[in-house]
């Protein structure tokens, strides 16, 4: 009697799910861009602490829904399936876009290299763990709970630390959630790569991993902007954008740096 062979990993699956994420976070680092250019839209997510806690509640609201009635959105059409991930996505995205006053450029720039390199670092302990059959897994239950709740703690934990002028308290707190969302999305990028980790009776579930995914990776690319601002703050930054982008077009055009 032949032995029946194990089924192998959903690999195919978690490669489509890593670029749903990259793309997402590409475009929600785009929209803080047109944030910080657009001066009403910075002042008012910036400055409206009662608007930002509105937007958080909205968010924890649709994040909940969505993924209780999941199961039925993904047997409806296309486009009701794209609206609804739409609507998740954008309102999850601004609920937590809360540009910088100190350098924001700076701080983008710094927080999306160490968010990537997270990324390398998360991608390649899965590939790791699931070779070796040993690592941080958790089913995909608690992936989808731990993920809403990871998302939730950082954002409202942005909100709040964004409103208390007082750096010595926030700084200590975003140091926090960002150790948290890192641990967390290393955790996640292995899992993913567990066997029979995605429904193969719902089309396009990559896509509701990878808008997890996502989540938590802009909550910690938000962390890390925050973070920076707050060190900054302590250190004392006087430099504005401008003179950054000088500093640099200085350094690296022939005939204008310093000749040593």
């Amino acid at each position: 009697m032949m032995l029946q062979q194990p089924e192998a990993p959903q690999k195919g699956l978690a490669v489509p799910t890593y670029g749903v994420t990259i793309v997402m976070l590409i475009i929600g680092q785009m929209q803080v861009i047109a944030v910080i250019e657009i001066k009403t839209f910075n002042e008012l997510l910036g400055t409206r602490y009662g608007l930002s806690l509105a937007q958080f509640f909205v968010s924890f609201l649709t994040i909940q829904l969505y993924g209780f009635f999941y199961r039925i959105i993904v047997s409806k059409p296309k486009w009701v399936r794209f609206l609804a991930g739409a609507w998740t996505y954008q309102i999850n995205t601004i609920s937590i876009m809360k540009p910088t006053k100190r350098a924001p450029y700076f701080c983008l720039l710094i927080s999306a290299a160490i968010t990537l390199l997270i990324m390398v670092i998360s991608v390649t302990y899965g590939h790791i763990a699931i070779n070796h059959k040993r690592g941080l897994f958790i089913s995909r239950h608690n992936v989808i709970l731990w993920s809403e709740r990871i998302f939730v703690l950082t954002c409202f934990g942005i909100i709040v630390t964004a409103e208390m002028k007082r750096t010595m308290v926030e700084l200590p707190c975003m140091i926090i959630y960002t150790c948290l969302s890192n641990v967390f999305v290393i955790v996640f990028g292995a899992s993913v790569r567990r066997p029979h980790f995605y429904h193969d009776d719902a089309p396009g579930d990559y896509i509701l991993i990878g808008q997890l995914y996502y989540l938590n990776f802009f909550a910690l690319y938000m962390s890390y902007v925050w973070t920076l601002d707050m060190i900054l703050e302590v250190s004392e930054w006087k430099m504005s954008n401008r003179a950054i982008v000088s500093l640099f077009y200085s350094e690296w055009t022939p005939g204008t740096g310093r000749h040593d």
